[in-house]
C-alpha cells in the first residue's frame, strides 16, 4: 500500500483549500454565498465574515448534536417555535424550512445590530418571510431599557451582554456599546400579537437564570413541550435544573460545550 494514500483525503484537502479561499475573499470584503444541505433541506446564507460562512452555516448542524435531535425528533410542521439568541440563524432557519411545510412559525430573537440585519437577509434568501419572525429584543429579569455590550462586532459573534460586560460569568472589554429593549418572556408571550411557543430554545450565553426565573407562567402552560436550553452550571447554581422540574420537566439529555461548564440541555414536559 501505498502510505501516502493512506493518510491523504482528497475531500479534506478540497475542503482546507475552499475555507483558505473563503476566508481571503471574506477578509477582502466580498461577500459568499453558502448553502448547506441539511437532512431534506437547503439553507442559504449571505456571509460577510469567516464566523458566519464557517461557525454558523457549517458547523450549526454538526457541533450542536442535543439541539439537532431536537429539532429532528420534536419539532412538527404547525409547531410554533422561539428561539431566543438566534444569532445570524442557523436553527431558526432550518426549524423554519420544517414548519413552512404546515402552519407552524418560528420567532427568532436577536438583540444585537450586525447579527439582527444578517438574520433578516437570510431569512429574506431563503423565502422564509413571514414565517420566521425576527424581533431584536433581549429577554431578562424585567421590562426596561438598558445596554448591550458587545464582545465582538464581527458578524456571526456571541458572547455579548447585557448590563454589564459580562458573558457566561468572564468579564470582557466592550467593542461596542448598544441600547437594548429588555423584556421578560411572560411578558412578552402575553401580548395577543404573539402566538404561544409549543417549544422553546434559549442560548443567552449566562443570562438563562434571569430569563427562566421570569418565565414561570410560560413554564406552567402546558401547551410549552420542550424547552432546549444552555446552561452555564456554574452560574445556575441547580436553580435553572429545579425550575424545570417543579414546573413539571424533566432532562431528556445533555451535551457538554467545549470542556467547560457550559451544557446544552434538553427539557420534555412530564
Amino acid at each position: 500500500m501505498n502510505l501516502s494514500s493512506k493518510y491523504f483525503s482528497p475531500s479534506a484537502y478540497i475542503r482546507k483549500v475552499r475555507l483558505i479561499l473563503a476566508r481571503t475573499l471574506l477578509n477582502y470584503g466580498i461577500p459568499l454565498r453558502k448553502t448547506t444541505k441539511v437532512d431534506e433541506y437547503s439553507i442559504t446564507f449571505k456571509s460577510t465574515s469567516f464566523i458566519e460562512y464557517f461557525l454558523r452555516a457549517e458547523e450549526s448542524y454538526t457541533r450542536e448534536k442535543v439541539t439537532m435531535y431536537w429539532i429532528r425528533n420534536y419539532i412538527c410542521s404547525d409547531d410554533v417555535v422561539l428561539d431566543i439568541g438566534a444569532n445570524v440563524g442557523a436553527y431558526s432557519l432550518l426549524v423554519g424550512k420544517k414548519v413552512s411545510q404546515g402552519r407552524g412559525k418560528v420567532y427568532a430573537i436577536e438583540p444585537e445590530a450586525s447579527n439582527y440585519s444578517a438574520l433578516n437577509e437570510n431569512i429574506r434568501i431563503n423565502s422564509l418571510s413571514g414565517v420566521v419572525i425576527p424581533f431584536s429584543i433581549a429577554f431578562g429579569d424585567s421590562r426596561r431599557v438598558s445596554k448591550f455590550f458587545l464582545a465582538s462586532v464581527v458578524p456571526g459573534s456571541a458572547l455579548h451582554a447585557i448590563d454589564r460586560p459580562e458573558s457566561d460569568g468572564v468579564e470582557f472589554v466592550a467593542q461596542h456599546v448598544q441600547g437594548v429593549l429588555v423584556n421578560t418572556l411572560d411578558s412578552f408571550l402575553s401580548d395577543r400579537e404573539i402566538e404561544f411557543p409549543n417549544h422553546i430554545k434559549i442560548d443567552v450565553d449566562g443570562v438563562e437564570r434571569e430569563i427562566v426565573a421570569n418565565m414561570k407562567n410560560t413554564l406552567m402552560d402546558t401547551r410549552l413541550q420542550t424547552v432546549m436550553i444552555e446552561i452555564e452550571t456554574n452560574l445556575s447554581a441547580g436553580v435553572i435544573e429545579k425550575t424545570f422540574a417543579s414546573a413539571g420537566f424533566h432532562e431528556v439529555m445533555r451535551e457538554q460545550m467545549s470542556n467547560r461548564s457550559i451544557y446544552n440541555v434538553l427539557y420534555e414536559r412530564s
